[in-house]
This record gives structure tokens, C-alpha cells and sequence, in this order.
């Protein structure tokens, strides 16, 4: 067989690669306790989904990312101290597995026992030059300096560029691990409090956690191992009545972001305009719209609640966005960091002592079907502003409904109560002119912003805008 041929093969549940491990069993202790090792850790990331063993690599986990789908981080594991010649093998292996399987591996991970002193060179000066490299800017200096160097290491081994390259971008050597076998206990115990601190375990409830997942493990070799399978069997094991469901993290950034979060993170910086506000065209918009769809069924696939901490920044449209793909109607709920660090729940309705919210009404009747809707909170200049946009855009004619309030949202049971209240005037409107369309325009606090789209079920489809400059408005997202 030629090496292209390996190639094109390469990735395959039955190269020989692929199920060396189901014809010798050396190893397979390692293999089991690093997987449990590694259990806890992956869990901490949001959007960890399963594991698997003894599949293409030895040891596979699957993330979820809002952006790029699901992606897979290989390991390769060996219960021994590594030669030069089987580190190369495994790092060529690594690259045709990339290369046969485009976008499929974000990563690939060498874990051993320990590394020739011949490698020793190369590995230390990947990890020095991969670990500050963050500190420094992308065009410093430092950075294609350090890379060259390290580039000679590799080179004076007899590889080439390429796989110096492969190297730092995909590859991690973690050569510490032992013989794990009676360490692992130990070593699981402090995995498992350093990265799952919420549970708060005894020690004799660590061992307890360690033999049910152990077990998993055992019991599904070459089968995957879902998050909530993984779990179900830490939970089971614990004299807990109630367990509380946990919620899932996401975290929504204005800015680009060197280091992994292990929040599901949306890279909205795009979306978040700038100081110029520069906001991406509807089309962009509208794959925004589908990165949302992806990870609310992610989240139902693969979580065992429909709760979501949310935090970050958003701009108006963003949070509209958020909220309305998280729906109430969905049933899903979600908290919401503050500025001044409360937390506000969509869930916390309004109760008979909360202050009344009401909303000065003024409807223009025009012409068509469709509705311009704007929203002022302590913004009483929307109504001429958007005035201003419409006449650019010759669409004046149209009905409108100005909704405005100078009082301050106080609470989330308030936001709640002011949420009623706009839908309950847009509807009667909708009522009267039967409109198939409307035009969204908001000015006022981002969390009522996203507690309007958390409940916009009922509502025709609508267009949404975001404030550019005086009398100027984009149109964003669209709300089916």
C-alpha cells in the first residue's frame, strides 16, 4: 500500500491503527484510568457531549462549540516511557488522521508515562513557546523568533517544517502521567474536587463516584459514553434527594478571546458594532440566527435541564436574539448577569406587590400590514428619531404604535410586568389592523431587551433594528 493510499484510508474504524487495541489488551488499564482522570475535567467545559475508547484513537472526547458545530479532541495513551521513533510514528499518524478528516480533530493529545531525553528538546521548546505566546502580540517579534527556533529543533530530528507547524497548532505531549494503577484513585480525587467543586464530596463518596464511573467505563469500550450517562452515574451513587439541575453557562463576548473559555461562548464582537457601530448585513444576521438554533438543540440533546446562566455583553438585537431563540415558550429559563452583579431570572414573575409598569400609548393609523413598533424606557426620543429613519426608507406610510415609559425597570419581576404590558398593547393593535409584519425599534435597559425576545412568542414575524447614529437604524435579526 502506497502512502497515498494510507491516506485516503486514513481515518477508519477498521485500520489496523484503529483496532490494535481490540487485538492486544496491553494497555487497556492505562487507557481506562486516564479516561477517568480526564472525566472530570472535560465535564467542567460546557460543551463537553461524550467520550469514547478504543475508536479511531484511543481515547476520543466530543465538544460542542456555537460556531463550528461539534469537534473532537484525540488522545493517544502509552503505559510506557516514549522512543523518538514512536513519537514520530504517533505525530504521523496525528497528521494523516487531519488530513484524512478535515475539521473533524481540533486537537490531538500524546499522553505516556515519559519521553526519550532525545525529545526532550522539542517538546519543551513547544510548551515554552506555546504557553506566553498569548502575552505577545501576533506580529511581535518575540513570537517569529521563539517559532524559528523552535523550528531548528525540530528540524535537527530530520522532520520538516510542516510537521514543526502541526506540532504547535494541534498537537499536546503530556509525559507526566506515570503508571497511573493505584495512583489513580488519588489522582481522580483531585481532579474531581479542583474541577466538580459544586459536589463538595467525602473522600469515602469520591471512592464511590470513582468505582460507578469506573464501571462505565469498563462496560462501554468502543461504545460512546454520553454527558449524561457520565452523570447519571456520578449522581447515582450519591445519598442526594435532590439533585439540582444544573444550568448550562454561556457566555456571549464582545471581543475576540485568545484563551478557550469553558463557558459555551459566542463570538458576537462582530455583532457587538464598535465604537463606530458597524453591525454585519441581514445575511450574516441570519447565520447568527442559525448558530443560535444549533446550540438551543444542542442544549435539549445533551443537557438535562433548560435552564441557562448567561453572561457577557450584548448589544440590543443580540439580546433580543438570545432571548428569543431561548424562549419561554421553549421552556426554557434564564438568569442573567447584571452590571452591578445581581442576577435576574426570566422566571421571576411579577407578584402582587410589584410596581406597576405602564407605558404611555400613542398609535398612528397608516396604511399596508405592517406594524412599526418602537419602545422607549427612559428614552423619549425614539418616536422622532425613528421618525427620521422611516422617511428615509419611504415608509411613513405605514401604522404605528410608540410605546414609552420614563420610569426605570427596577427588578425582574418589573421587567416581567412591562413585558406584559408591550405585548398586550401590540396585540391589540394587531387585533385591529391585522398585520402580517412588524418593525421592531427598542431603546432601553438590555436585560428587558432580552426578556421581550424570551417571550415574543404569538407575534407576527419581525424585523429588528439596532441605533446607529440620530435618525439612523440598521435592520438585524428577524424573529419568525
Amino acid at each position: 500500500m502506497t502512502n497515498d493510499e494510507k491516506i485516503n484510508q486514513t481515518p477508519s474504524l477498521l485500520e489496523s491503527e484503529s483496532i490494535g487495541g481490540d487485538i492486544a489488551s496491553t494497555g487497556m488499564d492505562f487507557q481506562a484510568f486516564l479516561i477517568l482522570c480526564k472525566i472530570p475535567y472535560w465535564l467542567s467545559y460546557e460543551g463537553f457531549t461524550s467520550c469514547i475508547w478504543e475508536s479511531i484513537g484511543d481515547i476520543e472526547a466530543k465538544f460542542f462549540d456555537p460556531k463550528c458545530g461539534e469537534f473532537i479532541e484525540l488522545i493517544e495513551a502509552k503505559n510506557h516511557s516514549v522512543t523518538p521513533t514512536e513519537f514520530w510514528e504517533v505525530i504521523e499518524r496525528f497528521r494523516r488522521i487531519d488530513e484524512g478528516s478535515p475539521g473533524t480533530y481540533h486537537s490531538f493529545t500524546l499522553a505516556c508515562t515519559g519521553l526519550s531525553k532525545e525529545l526532550q528538546p522539542v517538546v519543551n521548546g513547544l510548551r515554552r513557546l506555546r504557553d506566553p505566546s498569548r502575552f505577545y502580540d501576533d506580529t511581535s517579534n518575540v513570537l517569529y523568533n521563539s517559532f524559528e527556533q523552535y523550528k531548528q529543533r525540530v528540524l535537527k530530528l530530520k522532520k520538516d517544517a510542516k510537521v514543526a507547524s502541526f506540532l504547535f497548532e494541534k498537537v499536546s505531549v503530556e509525559d507526566n502521567w506515570g503508571s497511573l494503577g493505584d495512583r489513580s484513585k488519588g489522582m481522580f480525587n483531585d481532579y474531581f474536587s479542583e474541577f466538580q467543586p459544586e459536589y463538595d464530596l467525602k473522600k469515602s463518596e469520591l471512592e464511590n463516584v470513582y468505582t460507578s464511573l469506573h464501571q462505565l467505563v469498563r462496560s462501554q469500550k468502543n461504545k460512546p459514553v454520553s454527558r449524561k450517562k457520565l452523570r447519571n452515574a456520578i449522581n447515582s451513587t450519591l445519598d442526594i434527594v435532590d439533585i439540582p439541575k444544573k444550568s448550562t453557562n454561556i457566555y456571549t463576548a464582545n471581543q475576540l478571546l485568545t484563551d478557550r473559555k469553558k463557558e459555551l461562548t459566542f463570538m458576537w464582537h462582530d455583532f457587538f458594532g464598535g465604537k463606530e457601530r458597524n453591525y454585519p448585513d441581514l445575511l450574516k444576521w441570519n447565520n447568527k440566527m442559525k448558530e443560535l438554533e444549533v446550540t438551543k438543540k444542542w442544549v435539549e440533546e445533551n443537557r438535562s435541564s433548560r435552564n441557562i446562566y448567561l453572561s457577557g455583553h450584548r448589544r440590543i438585537s443580540s439580546s433580543i436574539a438570545f432571548g428569543y431563540n431561548f424562549s419561554a415558550v421553549s421552556g426554557f429559563s434564564i438568569k442573567v448577569e447584571q452590571r452591578d452583579g445581581q442576577i435576574w431570572s426570566t422566571n421571576d414573575y411579577s407578584r402582587d406587590n410589584t410596581p406597576d409598569y405602564d407605558f404611555l400609548s400613542k398609535y398612528e393609523e397608516g396604511g399596508g400590514d405592517e406594524l412599526v413598533v418602537t419602545i422607549g424606557v427612559t428614552r423619549e426620543s425614539i418616536n422622532n428619531e425613528v421618525h427620521m429613519y422611516l422617511n428615509k426608507k419611504s415608509l411613513t406610510h405605514l401604522s404605528k404604535l410608540h410605546l414609552n415609559s420614563s420610569d426605570p425597570i427596577v427588578s425582574a419581576e418589573h421587567a416581567n410586568k412591562a413585558v406584559r404590558n408591550i405585548k398586550n398593547n401590540i396585540k391589540t393593535q394587531l387585533g385591529k389592523i391585522q398585520s402580517t409584519r412588524i418593525h421592531l425599534f427598542y431603546a432601553g435597559p438590555g436585560y428587558l431587551a432580552l426578556l421581550l425576545g424570551h417571550r415574543w412568542n404569538g407575534l407576527p414575524k419581525t424585523q429588528c433594528y439596532e441605533w446607529v447614529d440620530t435618525g439612523e437604524y440598521v435592520p438585524t435579526c428577524v424573529l419568525y
